[in-house]
């Protein structure tokens, strides 16, 4: 009777440890808006797996498709003024990880002559974009963002604008995570003006024009979103 019990006991042990060792995997396995994937149907695909505190952002449009790990804590800084500010209080060989930190996404620079110095014309606020600055860069050295040059993203810009069609694949995430995205993307600064931008929305975001992606959002996360 003694060895049965002990043979109950252990076997009972084991199977509490195994359901242990099973919720620990699980909670270890991509959750949900961790991971994305988006096609272009005969075009391109992306997909994108990401630890803890980052969100899976996935975009495609008929002129290629990329993907990236978005923290989602912070705020994504798009402004003209507040870059150009950082950058020059940076060495050239800190650009990279500081406009990693400000756009949320993977950003390597190599300046092609060893003693390039920042000296970006900044213009009107109102007017300027991060991608002019992006632009100055890529004329003055090697400029990689999340692996892609600087000729893609113009190529995922001017389909977009063009209404080329686009299509952006995540969630669940913030809605201000996705407009961030879009602002990046589309160079236009957008910000949600009421409404709460913690609110949960899930793509694809799809469309043939900003605006067709900003009204999907705004529509399902029950947010405004204006230009700043």
């Amino acid at each position: 009777m003694k060895i049965k019990t002990i043979r109950l006991v252990t076997l009972t042990f084991s199977i509490i440890a195994a359901f242990a060792l099973s919720a620990s995997a699980q909670s270890a396995l991509p959750g949900p808006g961790e991971s994305c994937t988006c096609t272009e149907v005969g075009h391109c695909s992306a997909s994108q797996t990401c630890p803890d505190g980052y969100a899976a952002v996935c975009v495609c449009s008929a002129t290629g498709c990329s993907s990236s790990c978005s923290k989602i804590s912070g705020f994504m800084d798009l402004s003209e003024p507040s870059l150009v500010k950082k950058l020059e209080k940076e060495s050239v060989e800190n650009f990279g990880s500081v406009l990693s930190k400000a756009f949320k996404k993977v950003v390597k620079f190599k300046a092609g002559d060893p003693n390039f110095k920042f000296d970006f014309p900044l213009t009107d606020a109102s007017k300027g974009s991060h991608w002019d600055i992006l632009e100055y860069l890529a004329k003055n050295g090697d400029l990689l963002i999340n692996g892609h040059d600087i000729d893609f993203w113009k190529g995922v810009r001017q389909n977009l604008q063009s209404g080329g069609g686009f299509k952006l694949c995540a969630g669940p995430v913030s809605a201000g995570l996705v407009v961030d995205e879009l602002s990046f993307i589309s160079g236009v600064r957008y910000s949600i003006v009421s409404g709460d931008p913690q609110t949960k929305v899930t793509g694809p975001f799809t469309g043939n024009t900003v605006s067709d992606i900003v009204n999907s959002i705004s529509e399902q996360g029950k947010v405004t979103i204006a230009q700043k």
